[in-house]
């Protein structure tokens, strides 16, 4: 092992990861340079420049920072990604951490945690978020009322929906609308004068 290996991995540098591999030899995993887990001592590890070499060697590779999959980005994104589909699949049901964090098999307060420190948002405001870019898509068929689209979305009433929608795009779901469709009243003009 060279001193800038050690560096690397001493620092977690995400810039060696999949240049080299490193081997615990105490307790036979392999991690990548990045890996969050508890520094070993450097007398106990053993350099791989490829992943297949460690397994033929008879390591198992970390849990923690998955060195078999290329391209992961760590657990904590994961867990973010996977809070995101949960969200995007369910938007329409009323808001649950329980649920989220039951259906991720991890602990409420820990998932809140990352996912702020991950996306800068709370999960309930990617939530509302969700909730308002379905509804925006709604709001360009005019034959769809906003108590229906509310409703669609999972609001409980139109009041609250008009609120989030606000906060979220700077305007009311019906201003949203009456701005669209007047845009799509002068692209239209705009077309039919070019054609002249």
């Amino acid at each position: 092992m060279t001193q800038e290996q050690w560096n690397a991995i001493k620092n977690r540098d995400r810039r060696y990861d999949d240049v080299f591999f490193y081997g615990v030899k105490t307790t036979k995993h392999v991690c990548r340079p990045s890996c969050p887990s508890r520094l070993c001592n450097p007398k106990n590890v053993i350099i791989f420049n490829r992943i297949e070499d460690a397994l033929r060697q008879g390591y198992t590779p970390c849990l923690r920072c998955r060195p078999e999959q290329a391209g992961w980005r760590g657990s904590k994104t994961e867990l973010t990604e996977a809070a995101k589909a949960y969200i995007q699949a369910h938007y329409m049901e009323k808001f649950s951490l329980k649920a989220i964090a039951l259906a991720l098999y991890v602990n409420e307060n820990y998932l809140l945690r990352i996912f702020k420190e991950t996306t800068g948002q709370t999960l309930l405001a990617f939530h509302n978020d969700t909730r308002c870019l379905a509804a925006r898509e709604l709001l360009t068929h005019n034959e769809l009322s906003i108590s229906y689209i509310s409703d669609s979305v999972g609001y409980a009433t139109s009041s609250h929906f008009a609120r989030t929608f606000r906060r979220t795009f700077g305007c009311t779901p019906s201003q949203y609308r009456k701005d669209y469709f007047a845009s799509i009243s002068v692209e239209g003009h705009a077309d039919k004068g070019s054609l002249i």
